[in-house]
């Protein structure tokens, strides 16, 4: 038998592990994006939408470091370098000052998008790391409930 052959425990890990990694960087850019939209947020919904796009950052480097980190406890190096975040990462918000409305609408759209890409992720995960199934799943409850309120401000 060859040892160049990954057994099926092995291919598992590394299945796991590669699906964590995929979400990583588009977490890394969405926390980015809470952050410029936290510095050049303006209009009459400025004072709430800065300090939710500040909690929301915090909330996303934590998701990403537990999902990076499983990543690495399944053996595998995590790539979240500027240039790997620049070219895997879909999508960012406009540069410069942002009206209020333009943040919910772009970060909510943005939530949404990186949220069914994480639940699509999940069949994956569910059988090859229950683990990091659970931590996926977190983030995204938690994805979703600021995209919820986010889109309180339109209603």
């Amino acid at each position: 038998m060859s040892t160049s052959l990954m057994n099926t425990a092995d291919a598992t890990r590394l299945n796991a592990a590669s699906t964590l990694q995929s979400l990583v960087p588009e977490l890394v850019a969405l926390t980015l994006d809470a952050k410029q939209a936290h510095w050049n947020v303006t209009g009459p919904a400025f004072l709430p939408l800065h300090e939710l796009t500040d909690t929301l950052a915090a909330d996303l480097r934590d998701w990403t470091d537990r999902l990076a980190e499983r990543a690495v406890a399944l053996a595998h190096a995590v790539d979240a370098r500027p240039a790997t975040v620049a070219a895997e990462a879909t999508g960012s918000l406009p540069a410069g000052w942002l009206a209020d409305h333009e943040v919910v609408r772009e970060l909510a759209n943005r939530i949404g998008a990186i949220a069914a890409r994480m639940t699509e992720s999940l069949s994956v995960l569910e059988l090859s790391d229950p683990v990091g199934h659970d931590a996926a799943i977190e983030t995204i409850e938690g994805l979703e409930k600021y995209q919820w309120m986010l889109l309180a401000h339109t209603r």
